[in-house]
């Protein structure tokens, strides 16, 4: 019935000869519960554990699924798109940059406090080295241990009746 389980880096798979009914149902369940679960561990870690939250968008841009198509249970936790420097924390980052032109208001001027005033910054180059500090990929490995006992507890209570 389970061939096997096995945790990768981003993902956990169960492999099943065929899954029954009872089976099915009750991965899902577990399935349900081990990314909301999965979900809250990335946001703690967002949260301070690993990268200090500043204005929070990080952190709502995480979001999670299930799907359930034919024999098939797939729980997703992941980041949307629109946060571009969450890729770069997860992962980590050393390289070349481009700073655009963009418009700078200045408050002070020779360590004096001055009027605020617009000054234009040119476009320039410069060296980011960014450390990686996982957040996704971290937490699934937290969790790996608790949702393999918890997806072979399915399988034993599917399989039981």
């Amino acid at each position: 019935m389970l061939t096997e389980i096995q945790v990768e880096e981003t993902r956990v798979v169960a492999r099943f000869d065929r899954m029954p009914n009872a089976v099915r149902d009750e991965m899902v369940k577990v399935v349900q519960v081990e990314r909301l679960v999965l979900e809250a561990l990335v946001k703690r870690k967002l949260s301070g554990e690993i990268l200090n939250v500043v204005t929070g968008r990080l952190r709502r841009s995480i979001f999670s699924d299930v799907e359930a198509p034919g024999d098939a249970v797939t729980g997703t936790v992941s980041q949307s798109g629109d946060v571009p420097y969450g890729a770069r924390h997860e992962f980590g980052f050393t390289g070349a940059e481009t700073v655009a032109a963009h418009v700078r208001t200045i408050t002070q001027a020779f360590g004096h406090a001055i009027a605020p005033r617009a000054v234009a910054v040119r476009s320039f180059t410069r060296t980011a080295n960014t450390p990686e500090r996982s957040f996704l990929r971290s937490s699934l490995a937290d969790r790996a241990e608790a949702i393999v006992a918890a997806l072979k507890g399915a399988v034993a209570r599917g399989i039981s009746g």
